[in-house]
């Protein structure tokens, strides 16, 4: 037997003679023997496409879908599967031809069935598109193919508008193959709950820019959605004190809330930093009652001042208390990234803008969340990294960009940090005359990670209902608000059932 370099040499040399367009090339019996044993493996992994010798073997490409959309039904899925087990993959898949991880931008479901059943795929590379048109066209041809429920076409708009706000209705009703009125609604339902900014201009497929001159109109809710709304909803009236002592032990999945703050004027009064940390012991341990074994508690807080250079210490009491009295989970922060100048920030104080705000993350150590919900989207430069950059850091780590790169890719998306950047400059639509709002982004972050499906949530401050409207847009299966204030009980009424 040939030995396998001697047996590569004269693969090479043929390979040679086949470019210069020479194609007699002899062999002898126990060459020919060698080649056929040998496995087309072995032959791709060591030359290119130009005949080249590799220094060293290919890595297995990994495949993954570009974007999440509906899955199929059980009876189109069953039919696709037998299809391809009869006739094989008839219709290539579509990626960007990227290594070692290829992004399928459509046919998922056929590479899935091609490589259960052990079959071929074919496909047809778009190296020339970006993120973002992979994701476009991916919905585009979903959008056109496949019999989708008129809720999952239009949740496949939504995720569009989310990720291109600033585009005319008309421009990408033209890129998904879709009515512009249908846009239209679609983004005016998702700006009316605060799901996407209102944008003031809009970008057409022109590239000119128009001024959006119509505002968002709330679209009202069906009957049957309302009703649903209603069943899964308790809004309770009264001091939070009282009322939680009456919600039954271990029957809560989740609380976050944001309380009000001591010494600070509201119509709804004002608390002294004494009565303030009294109220909220009692809220703590009712809330540590009421949770389950594996539920967690999120209160947001903002430290405020004494006067211009001098802090109140509340805030770091509280979690110091809280922390020894149950278990702080993990220090987070919710950054906003354009707090207003002014107050204590003024230019004769020479003090900082306040940007941070607490989210005191109590809970038991093994307390549910769920990091898939929260990822950070790739950034641009994830899906063109293609080669291994090794970086040797100044404290002794190594850090290799591409091998972070693909695990990032694999999983859809990065490990957030423990700070939040999040703008308040859209807030919550539906709660304009509330002096205090949480974000409904805020609300919804926490929302995703730490309640679990058909949980219950819990927001013992409610106001005007952000955090019960993110549970009941992420499928809890109860929320419950303690709010004292008719006028934000009726507000969150509005906001939940109109």
């Amino acid at each position: 037997m040939l030995c396998s370099d001697r047996l590569l040499e004269r693969l090479h040399e043929g390979i040679r003679l086949l470019r210069t367009g020479q194609r007699d090339l002899a062999i002898d019996d126990e060459e020919r023997h060698a080649l056929d044993s040998i496995t087309p493996t072995l032959f791709v992994n060591r030359f290119d496409f130009r005949g080249h010798m590799k220094t060293k073997r290919s890595s297995k490409l990994t495949y993954r879908a570009v974007l999440r959309l509906p899955p199929l039904p059980d009876d189109q899925n069953e039919g696709l599967r037998n299809n391809i087990a009869i006739n094989g993959v008839l219709v290539p898949i579509l990626t960007d031809g990227g290594s070692p991880v290829r992004l399928i931008i459509d046919g998922n479901y056929r590479k899935r069935f091609a490589d259960e059943l052990g079959y071929q795929c074919p496909e047809v590379v778009r190296p020339d598109l970006d993120p973002e048109e992979m994701r476009t066209l991916a919905r585009a041809l979903n959008l056109a193919r496949r019999t989708l429920t008129s809720e999952q076409k239009r949740a496949i708009i939504a995720d569009q508008l989310t990720e291109t706000p600033n585009r005319t209705n008309r421009m990408i009703a033209k890129l998904l193959g879709v009515d512009h009125k249908t846009v239209a609604g679609v983004r005016a339902e998702a700006e009316s709950v605060g799901e996407i900014p209102q944008h003031p201009t809009r970008t057409g497929s022109d590239g000119r820019t128009f001024k959006a001159t119509k505002s968002a109109k709330t679209i009202p809710r069906t009957d049957a959605d309302q009703r649903a709304r209603r069943r899964a909803t308790t809004l309770v009236p009264g001091d939070c004190r009282q009322e939680l002592k009456k919600i039954g032990t271990a029957s809560v999945d989740c609380v976050v809330t944001d309380p009000p703050y001591p010494e600070v004027q509201r119509e709804y009064g004002k608390l002294c930093e004494h009565d303030w940390h009294e109220l909220m012991r009692q809220v703590v341990r009712e809330c540590r009652r009421i949770l389950k074994p594996t539920g967690s508690m999120v209160v947001v807080l903002q430290p405020n001042f004494l006067k211009a250079g001098r802090m109140r210490l509340w805030p770091w009491e509280f979690v110091l208390w809280a922390a020894n009295e149950w278990n702080l989970v993990q220090d987070v922060y919710w950054m906003r990234p354009d707090p207003p100048p002014g107050g204590v920030a003024a230019r004769s104080t020479g003090l900082l803008r306040s940007a941070i705000k607490w989210c005191v993350w109590l809970g038991p150590p093994d307390c549910y969340r769920n990091q898939e919900a929260v990822l950070k989207p790739p950034c641009e430069h994830v899906y063109h990294r293609r080669r291994e950059q090794v970086e040797n850091w100044d404290n002794g780590y190594t850090c290799r960009r591409q091998t972070m790169n693909d695990t990032t890719l694999r999983r859809g998306g990065a490990t957030p940090f423990n700070v939040l950047s999040i703008s308040t400059a859209h807030g919550s639509p539906d709660s304009v005359d509330h002096p205090a709002v949480l974000p409904y982004a805020v609300a919804d972050w926490w929302v995703r990670y730490l309640l679990p499906a058909g949980g219950v949530l819990l927001d013992p401050f409610a106001g005007s209902g952000t955090t019960l409207e993110a549970g009941l847009t992420h499928a809890a299966s109860r929320v419950i608000g303690i709010e004292k204030m008719p006028k934000y009980r009726k507000q969150c009424e509005r906001r939940l059932f109109g």
